[in-house]
């Protein structure tokens, strides 16, 4: 109706269904409540219209209008009981604007029926009538719109028409002019209804508005008391609830059945584990002498889902004009800090995963650790306990499959010891046993806990969908006999457990003093290492290599010497493994290849028809840390050595360790057009798979098979080497030649190239010049 009129602003359209069902059982409520008065004065109205027109000659319509409208104002009464419980649906509103539409009707039909038979003070007291009717009504109506416009329109509409036929009819002036102001009265009421209706309209979006507002305001509060951790509480001065936090009242047993009866302090009291008792005495305390009191830390095992929680407290007691009003303060959720703290208390002294001591605690346990008197536990053995195979299983398995692996050994561990002995973790794989007694303990005692944990640790174990299988090595000291310093226990026996993988793995060692004297000079010589490849001090030699057929020189391989100010001349199988431990190989072969590389240039200059090609070997250290490919091409590019004369050499222990790996950057170094070389063939893990996938040129045959080259079980392995290497078309050298019966015998199996001492003692760069100089020489003057 609204929108047909242009006044779309006062109507329902648009509005989401709830806030119209709103709007409009506003409008009628507010009507309802205004109108009933006026229902019950038609009872007042209609019979004085009557009388005024009773003896007229109507007398029977007088009569039937009047017991009408007093009996449908009745009705409209009792109906609109029932109206003002209206959730505010359209069919309610069409409802009423119908019962106001028959209700302006009414008395329209009225003033039909008796307005044009009276006359003088009659008619004016009938106009009179209608005209408070339509006013009221219309007023009446205002706070529903269309019922109120509704009924306005019928009277107006209807009265004007009567006043205008009875003028017409009778040719009164006075039925004119009162035609002519019920219209201008029905446009004024008409523009006061609509004012009012905006006015309405306008009020009702305010408040819609605001109450939006307060409904997100409210559902923030629940979400913060909710999320809360710090929430406020009061008492009055006995101490029974004014108000606290339902977070902490579900936590506690209630004492009384109304929580307004219930005192606060006592219900913690009664609901607080015996942890917290000292703190209740002091909450009960400041309580009494009504004192200020902080940071109470209250443990409650809540009687919802029996987890224990913390609670900080915190109070100041109220006082007006000087009177005691109770406490008022702050409970502060604790639960998450003190887990923190205890999580950061546990992890000082034990480990994270195992639950084991950890580190932390087997120092302070060492430090307390001495020999005087005849304390418990006087007499100790410390078992440095080290995983083999540990770093294949994370490699393989992934680092969840290692960590469950490890709480099955730290299990197993507990299971073997005893009484005053306990077991730590000190990190990784490394596992820690103190073997505590009052007597001494014998070597035999200590051996038998020892092959105990060894036998347990290798028995498989089924860590998820994996069966997995670990050895272990142990490094044993013992107290007082190796040492008086309990602190000195845990290097000890690290010491006995270097010893111990050194010589295979899967063992037991116990701590001897040369330990400490090979400790103390492998200590030695890696400082003196580092310095020494800082500056550049280990040099290149080269030994010579030769065709068995003619003896001409082919190629020379480079090897590493190293002679230290103070050690003298330290052995290459002494300071070679230590460089590959410490990572100190990855710089040092860098420094050796780029040597051997300027020198090979140099000696490509001197011999250009056939260039002697430099062997170099590649760490399998260097393989896994570093880009080869891009080293060796980098070295090539700033030398300007061609590729042609660089031969790279590989162990099969290198392919054993990553063969995917390597083939690949071997094949990279192949397409760059370097030699590969598979030395020691035969020594290691010798594998006819890996002389068919790897792109090799050469196979180095080891001293160890040349040297008993004339025994009857060497001949053959040489003679299969060799036929081997030419069936897969690869050239083979064999290391170790010293006398003309070596040359002899390889040359009769087929051998292609040979190096040992019959050509060179291994020699230094400028013997090396010298050596290829005169070669070049000879070879130019004959």
């Amino acid at each position: 109706m609204f929108s047909k009129l242009g006044l779309g602003d006062l109507g329902t359209q648009g509005l989401p269904l709830d806030v119209a069902n709103r709007l409009r059982r506003g409008q009628l409520r507010g009507t309802i409540e205004q109108m009933r008065v006026m229902l019950l004065g038609n009872t007042l109205f209609a019979p004085a219209l009557s009388m005024n027109a009773w003896g007229q000659g109507r007398d029977v319509l007088v009569v039937l209008w009047t017991t009408f409208i007093i009996l449908f104002s009745w009705w409209i009464f009792y109906s609109w009981s029932k109206t003002y419980r209206t959730t505010g649906s359209t069919v309610d509103m069409r409802g009423f604007v119908i019962q106001t539409f028959f209700n302006a009707l009414t008395w329209t039909v009225g003033m039909a029926l008796f307005y044009p038979i009276v006359e003088g003070d009659q008619k004016a007291i009938i106009t009179t009538i209608m005209a408070g009717s339509l006013a009221l009504g219309t007023a009446g109506f205002s706070h529903a719109p269309v019922a109120g416009i509704t009924y306005l329109a019928v009277q107006t509409i209807g009265n004007s028409i009567i006043a205008l036929i009875c003028g017409l009819t009778t040719g009164t002036s006075t039925d004119y002019l009162l035609a002519v102001l019920t219209i201008a009265a029905g446009i004024s009421l008409f523009n006061a209804t609509l004012q009012g209706a905006k006015a309405a309209r306008v009020a009702f979006d305010n408040h819609e508005r605001l109450s939006e507002k307060s409904e997100v305001v409210e559902l923030l509060l629940k979400d913060y008391e909710e999320q809360a951790t710090e929430w406020l509480w009061q008492t009055d001065q006995e101490g029974l609830l004014l108000s606290a936090p339902a977070q902490v009242l579900e936590m506690c047993f209630p004492l009384a059945e109304e929580e307004n009866n219930t005192n606060l302090f006592n219900l913690l009291a009664a609901s607080c584990t015996e942890a917290a008792a000292n703190d209740i005495e002091r909450l009960q305390a400041a309580v009494f002498e009504k004192s200020e009191f902080h940071d109470v830390r209250l443990s409650i095992k809540s009687p919802v889902d029996g987890e224990l929680r913390w609670i900080l407290m915190k109070g100041r007691p109220q006082f007006e004009h000087g009177k005691f009003q109770g406490f008022r303060g702050i409970f502060a959720d604790a639960t998450a800090a003190v887990v923190a703290e205890r999580q950061v208390q546990f992890l000082a002294s034990f480990d994270g995963l195992t639950a084991l001591l950890n580190r932390n605690s087997v120092q302070k346990r060492l430090s307390e650790l001495h020999d005087e008197g005849t304390g418990e536990g006087r007499y100790a053995a410390a078992l440095l306990v080290d995983l083999d195979g540990f770093k294949q299983v994370n490699d393989s398995y992934g680092h969840h499959t290692g960590d469950l692996l490890l709480k099955h050994v730290a299990e197993r561990m507990q299971k073997t010891v005893t009484g005053k002995s306990w077991v730590a973790r000190l990190g990784g794989d490394e596992f820690f046993v103190m073997l505590q007694n009052n007597e001494p303990l014998s070597a035999a005692e200590i051996s038998w806990t020892a092959q105990s944990i060894c036998e347990q640790l290798s028995q498989p174990v089924k860590v998820e969908e994996f069966v997995v299988q670990v050895t272990a090595s142990i490094g044993i000291s013992r107290f007082p006999e190796d040492t008086r310093e309990g602190t000195e226990l845990l290097s000890l026996s690290d010491m006995a457990l270097y010893e111990a993988k050194n010589a295979g793995r899967d063992r037991i060692t116990f701590f001897d003093v040369e330990m400490q004297d090979r400790l103390t000079e492998r200590t030695t010589i890696i400082e003196r290492l580092k310095l020494a490849v800082r500056h550049g001090k280990i040099e290149p030699y080269y030994q010579s290599q030769h065709a068995l057929s003619d003896g001409s020189l082919v190629g020379f391989e480079a090897l590493a010497r190293w002679k230290d100010d103070r050690l003298g001349f330290v052995r290459p199988d002494v300071f070679i493994p230590i460089a590959e431990q410490t990572g100190l190989i990855v710089e040092l072969g860098e420094q050796l290849l780029r040597r051997a590389c300027e020198d090979a240039k140099k000696w490509g200059e001197l011999m250009p028809e056939a260039p002697p090609v430099i062997s170099v070997n590649i760490s399998p250290v260097q393989f896994a840390r570093t880009d080869v490919t891009g080293l060796v091409s980098r070295v090539l590019h700033e030398t300007g050595l061609s590729p042609e004369q660089l031969e790279v050499e590989v162990t099969e222990g290198v392919l054993i360790a990553s063969k995917e790996k390597i083939a690949a950057t071997l094949q990279e170094l192949s397409e760059i057009g370097i030699s590969i070389a598979l030395d020691d063939f035969g020594t290691g893990y010798s594998s006819l798979s890996y002389l068919k996938d790897l792109p090799l040129n050469r196979l180095k045959i080891d001293q160890s098979f040349v040297r008993d080259l004339s025994q009857a079980a060497t001949s053959p392995i040489v003679s299969t080497i060799i036929q081997l290497g030419h069936n897969l078309d690869l050239s083979v050298i064999a290391e170790g030649v010293e006398n003309e019966a070596d040359v002899e015998r390889l040359s009769e199996l087929g051998c292609d190239d040979g190096q040992g001492y019959l050509y060179s003692r291994p020699m230094t760069r400028e013997a090396a010049d010298s050596y290829v100089s005169e070669i070049a020489f000879q070879a130019s003057h004959q």
